[in-house]
């Protein structure tokens, strides 16, 4: 019976730290980020260290005010604030963009 308990308790306790590692590995980020381009659904920024960044957007509405589909912002600088994500399925991009604005 002890044994029982035993392997019980430590399946709930594995259970748990597991979901509490998943629901830290989202973070809100903010970046000072360069537009490069949109294709397939990925819109595509450089940061100040010019490496990459990918991100999605699941709410038009978070982009709205800009036309970042038809390439009239391109090299233009932009503080974004995207949520990353940890997603196997989609490895491409490392967050979804919850707002945008133009910097001057």
């Amino acid at each position: 019976m002890k044994t029982l308990l035993i392997i019980f308790s430590a399946f709930l306790f594995s259970f748990t730290t597991i979901n509490s590692e998943i629901a830290t590995t989202s973070a809100v980020v903010e970046d000072q980020l360069i537009f490069d381009g949109y294709e397939g659904n990925y819109y595509f920024f450089t940061d100040a260290n010019f490496k990459a960044v990918v991100l999605e957007v699941n709410d038009a509405s978070s982009i709205s005010n800009y036309d970042l589909v038809n390439g009239n912002f391109e090299g233009k600088t932009f503080q974004v604030s995207y949520k990353t994500t940890d997603n196997p399925q989609n490895a491409s991009a490392i967050g979804v963009i919850q707002d945008i604005k133009a910097t001057k």
